[in-house]
């Protein structure tokens, strides 16, 4: 039994051979659950310290673009041309920011309005957020980010796993990044290319990482499988069609349409598979 406890899914199968009454004894402490931790992470109290930190962010953002106004004055930019730079990136930053905004709703349902709303608002990303919290559920015994047995101690660990997880990227940044942007530029200025090809093979090397456990357990995770090759056919595509009109703007949106091809593809495939 006390292995049951840490092993929700354990749990929850003792529980249906026990029998009914005790599968909806079950049910009812987990909605019970469900709604304490409702009330803890969609609470006023994590809304306002949640708010803080955002606040704190948005502020430093609209300083820096208020340096940056200035800077360009003192270049002599026009002030047309600078409201056309601002007017163009919001434009483009639409389409790229609706990953953002899908993850946000899907995690609002796994961890919350608030949590969500920081991570994806402050420093974190869609894909490390989604892992992060598939991570900790998984250490618990669930199947992953979308199982229904979230209690509160694996809402805590999941914030945890987040926070810490990616806070070593800042730190090494603070302390370190001086030093190798000088060994960097060092190895750029003797030719040969070096930094590019080191650059391209760690960025594909963290992507096999990520997705080669999908692609690796096609028998398991089809519907998984499938919504990838066809977020990568759409990529392709998109590369494809930019490189023959010329429109190398087209590019700037292949990550996020392909992201949502491979969504669509989830949704409209899943009663199939």
């Amino acid at each position: 039994m006390n292995e049951a406890r840490g092993n929700p899914r354990l749990k929850e199968t003792q529980l249906t051979r026990a029998g009914p009454s005790a599968a909806f004894i079950h049910i009812r402490e987990v909605l019970s659950v469900s709604e304490s931790v409702n009330r803890v992470f969609n609470g006023t109290t994590l809304y306002l310290v949640c708010g803080l930190v955002v606040l704190y962010v948005t502020v430093q953002a609209l300083l820096f673009m208020r340096l940056a106004w200035r800077r360009g004055i003192e270049l002599g930019i026009t002030e047309k041309k600078m409201r056309q730079a601002v007017t163009n990136s919001a434009v483009f930053s639409i389409i790229p920011s609706l990953p953002i905004v899908i993850m946000l709703m899907v995690l609002t349902q796994v961890i919350g309005r608030y949590i969500s709303w920081l991570r994806l608002s402050v420093i974190g990303s869609a894909a490390y957020e989604n892992m992060a919290i598939d991570i900790a559920a998984k250490s618990y015994g669930l199947t992953g980010l979308g199982d229904l047995g979230f209690s509160p101690e694996i809402y805590v660990a999941a914030t945890w796993v987040m926070s810490f997880g990616i806070v070593w990227g800042i730190l090494f940044n603070i302390f370190f990044m001086g030093t190798l942007d000088k060994r960097a530029k060092k190895i750029q200025s003797r030719g040969g290319g070096f930094m590019k090809i080191a650059s391209a093979a760690l960025f594909v090397g963290m992507l096999a990482v990520m997705s080669m456990p999908h692609l690796a357990n096609f028998i398991r995770n089809d519907l998984g499988t499938l919504s990838f090759c066809t977020a990568a056919a759409v990529s392709l595509l998109i590369g494809d069609v930019s490189k023959r009109t010329n429109i190398g703007a087209l590019k700037e949106f292949a990550f996020p349409i392909s992201l949502i091809a491979g969504m669509l593809t989830a949704i409209l495939a899943a009663p199939l598979l």
